[in-house]
């Protein structure tokens, strides 16, 4: 049989604020308003749908023998800032999960439009945003 690969994101909310500072302001986990991006949900699954290479899946996620599905789940973490820019990007998640889909998850995060920055009491802040990407293999 020919396995068939699709991804999908799924934000993780946190409940800690980070108080890792850079150019002395806060960066943040927990806001009134999180950082988003544009078009929400929806667009965020156009923006995947359209950019990431979910073939990746069947080329590097094996599936067990006697089992019909298999899933490797990258988790990556990234920093929204004040303008909305992406920055710092990276897979916080390495053990068992293969290079290549490491890198893809990266590389669509990286190359994404700006994102609408979080806000605390009225003001923009710099956000720490966890996603997961999750690659799932399944026998036609």
């Amino acid at each position: 049989m020919m396995p068939f690969a699709f991804a999908f994101a799924q934000k993780k909310d946190t409940i800690t604020k980070d108080t890792t500072t850079n150019d002395s302001t806060e960066v943040f986990t927990v806001v009134q308003v999180p950082a988003s991006f544009p078009g929400g949900l929806p667009g965020w699954s156009k923006y995947l749908s359209a950019n990431l290479n979910v073939d990746l899946g069947a080329q590097y996620v094996k599936i067990p023998k006697g089992q019909k599905e298999a899933r490797q789940i990258v988790q990556v973490q990234f920093i929204v800032d004040t303008l909305g820019n992406i920055s710092n990007v990276q897979a916080v998640n390495t053990k068992g999960i293969h290079p290549k889909l490491i890198k893809e998850a990266i590389r669509v995060i990286k190359e994404g439009p700006n994102w609408f920055p979080a806000m605390q009491n009225g003001k923009k802040v710099m956000y720490r945003h966890s996603q997961t990407i999750t690659w799932v293999v399944t026998e036609e």
